[in-house]
């Protein structure tokens, strides 16, 4: 049946009470309808309905969410909870259906739960740390992990490395984190429309320190946004930027005609969230006047080491959260 994570809320807040009321919870509001008997297709339109104005983003990942719930975690499937104020992973059994719950705060459906073991998280490996460190509300638990949560429940330790192997470890860790974040960014990116794309390159070189303006639809040229040091546009860098927003990589005609509609002075940005050719990426390096051609992983690591600098209209495109490492 397989195992399941399941967060008691932002921090663990519900976790203590969960454990005394043998319950888990989610708090996807559906105006109390029976989700248990609806498909997915049902419990999406339901979420639309109750969320009007949340992304496709947001909706495809909330129904997935509450389908999980609601109906694969069976009865009789193992879930896992984290409690961060004792540090304490507890194991139990689904032992229930899912059901509506009034007038409790912050839960609007339920299912029943047998707690039984705990497993102290510093006895885990780095490995299922990371892991269970997921950032869904609820998401499968490997085999693999799930044997590890059950000798960390006999109190067994870690496997000892050998020194330097910690430090290594938590190197690692770390820089799959970010990566993972990387990642998840760039899914956010993709699903923005072509304007946003726009006013986000647009944005980008604004906390880079230029002047930028999305320039009006048109016969542009390849002229998406244009950026200089100055507001007026009369100091030199100035930089041109076309902005491709689609999944197709771009190749050597369109570089070569971009390069081509730039007057003297001028520095071409190409950001093309599908990537480039190598024949594009040629042209590029070949061109008389500096070009720089961005793909969407380029792009959003930029964006990253920038987004303290973005100002308000930028951010509300692509609004990032900082995630705190200790040093």
């Amino acid at each position: 049946m397989g195992a399941w994570m399941i967060r008691a809320g932002r921090g663990g807040v519900y976790a203590a009470d969960w454990l005394e009321r043998g319950l888990v919870g989610i708090g996807w509001d559906f105006g109390g309808a029976d989700i248990a008997s609806m498909t997915r297709d049902q419990i999406k339109a339901a979420y639309v309905s109750a969320h009007p104005s949340e992304s496709k983003g947001k909706v495809a990942a909330g129904t997935g969410q509450v389908y999980r719930f609601a109906h694969d975690m069976e009865k009789g499937s193992a879930v896992v909870m984290y409690d961060p104020e004792t540090r304490l992973y507890h194991i139990g059994v689904i032992d229930g259906p899912c059901e509506p719950v009034a007038d409790e705060e912050g839960v609007t459906y339920a299912r029943k739960v047998k707690w039984g073991q705990a497993a102290k998280r510093d006895a885990l490996p780095a490995s299922s740390k990371n892991s269970l460190g997921g950032i869904q509300t609820i998401f499968s638990v490997s085999d693999e992990v799930m044997a590890d949560l059950r000798a960390a429940v006999k109190d067994k330790p870690a496997a000892e490395h050998e020194d330097g192997d910690d430090e290594a470890s938590d190197d690692d860790a770390r820089a799959a984190t970010y990566d993972n974040g990387i990642e998840l960014i760039k899914d956010r990116v993709n699903q923005l429309e072509w304007e946003d794309m726009e006013r986000l390159v647009a944005g980008l070189l604004k906390a880079m320190g230029y002047c930028a303006r999305v320039m009006p639809k048109g016969p542009d040229g390849g002229r998406d946004v244009v950026a200089s040091p100055d507001a007026l546009g009369l100091e030199s860098p100035r930089i041109v930027a076309e902005v491709k927003h689609r999944k197709g990589a771009m190749g050597a005609p369109a570089v070569r005609s971009f390069i081509g509609g730039l007057r003297a002075g001028d520095r071409g940005l190409y950001v093309s969230t599908g990537g480039f050719t190598k024949e594009a990426r040629y042209e590029a390096d070949r061109a008389t006047v500096p070009v720089r051609l961005l793909n969407l992983d380029d792009f959003v690591r930029y964006y990253v080491e920038v987004y303290d600098k973005a100002d308000d209209e930028t951010r509300s495109i692509l609004p990032l959260t900082r995630i705190w490492w200790p040093a």
